[in-house]
């Protein structure tokens, strides 16, 4: 009995010291991330960028795992066995983040404007997607003297389609061109772009996990993949759109600006949570709930209440992703050289790929 009372005891003190922890790690994050950001707008430079460059002098690679009184492992320890560098519940936080970023992005976007330049984004994100593939591919052809068929190849190719989301968001969120014919086309390219990865990963996958010979793949289950991605994406929109008023209608019984924001980010990570358990990415489901609440009259309400959530996460968010960078791989002569080759490939094959179709 007295190791069972020790045992919780112990339990419980490990506990609140990760609590205690997290406390304190948000509130340097928080603090550094507004402070960095702001001296980034005052040079001209997106706050974005600062955020990010915070997160990577903070981070376990760098600052963070000096040993300090009472942190023998450093203020943001490196967990290796996690799978990721920072902690768990530091992560959970900017994924929370992340959501709250799309999900406002989403109710920022004009819907007419939107759906009018809908196929202009669906374009340009395919010739964004079919050109920086081919770029990373054949980079790595040649750099590999490999086959086109080759994993490494083929990877190399998925790397380059990638667009983030979420920096595009924050970007024309903080330029106030999100609803712009500009600001939508690019985050419905983003959009399809990151629809379009996970489906050329799927591919991908196939193609590796398969022989050598490519015959030998199962195109069909390729291609349910490729629908069901597609199918998901696309119902849940019209469902959020043809369902928003009436959603609307519903939070309105509340009778309170805070309960409409509270209960619309309520319906945006349930959104969220369900698109990431069908195969694609939480923010999706994010901004399409985001998208489709722009159509009601409670839209500004909602993002008046939900602006400070949105100045608490959203940095936090992007400082995390900065935690994750290793300094150390990326600085070695070998990455850079080939990571500059990469880099410049593919910048240059989405501004090809975007310009053409535009």
């Amino acid at each position: 009995m007295a190791f069972v009372f020790a045992l919780d005891f112990a339990m419980e003190s490990n506990i609140t010291e990760q609590v205690v922890l997290l406390v304190l790690q948000l509130g340097v994050i928080v603090f550094a991330a507004r402070l960095v950001g702001k001296l980034a707008s005052l040079a001209h430079i997106p706050s974005v960028l600062g955020e990010l460059v915070t997160g990577i002098l903070l981070g376990p690679y760098l600052l963070g795992s000096i040993h300090l009184p009472y942190f023998p492992h450093g203020f943001f320890p490196l967990m290796a066995d996690g799978g990721i560098p920072v902690s768990l519940p530091l992560y959970s936080l900017a994924t929370l983040g992340s959501i709250v970023l799309l999900f406002q992005s989403g109710l920022e976007t004009d819907f007419r404007t939107f759906f009018r330049y809908s196929l202009a984004g669906t374009i340009v994100g395919l010739g964004g997607v079919i050109f920086s593939f081919a770029f990373g591919e054949l980079l790595g052809h040649w750099i590999y003297h490999c086959s086109l068929m080759d994993p490494r190849a083929l990877f190399l190719g998925i790397l380059s389609t990638a667009t983030s989301v979420g920096i595009s968001a924050r970007i024309l969120s903080d330029r106030k061109a999100i609803d712009s014919p500009e600001g939508t086309t690019i985050m419905a390219a983003a959009v399809i772009d990151d629809v379009l990865g996970i489906i050329c990963l799927a591919i991908v996958m196939g193609l590796v996990g398969s022989t050598a010979d490519a015959t030998s793949v199962s195109w069909k289950q390729i291609g349910l993949i490729a629908l069901k991605s597609v199918a998901i994406w696309l119902g849940f929109t019209c469902i959020g759109l043809a369902c928003a008023h009436y959603l609307a209608r519903f939070m309105k019984t509340f009778h309170s600006k805070t309960s409409y924001a509270i209960l619309s980010l309520s319906l945006a990570l349930l959104l969220s949570g369900i698109m990431e358990h069908c195969g694609l990415a939480m923010i999706i489901g994010a901004y399409v709930m985001g998208l489709a609440l722009s159509r009601t009259d409670l839209k500004h309400m909602i993002e008046e209440n939900l602006q400070a959530v949105y100045t608490f996460l959203v940095p936090v968010f992007f400082c995390a992703m900065g935690m994750m960078v290793d300094m150390s791989a990326v600085c070695s002569k070998p990455v850079l050289i080939f990571g500059g080759i990469y880099t410049v490939l593919a910048v240059v094959a989405k501004v090809i790929g975007c310009a053409i179709p535009s």
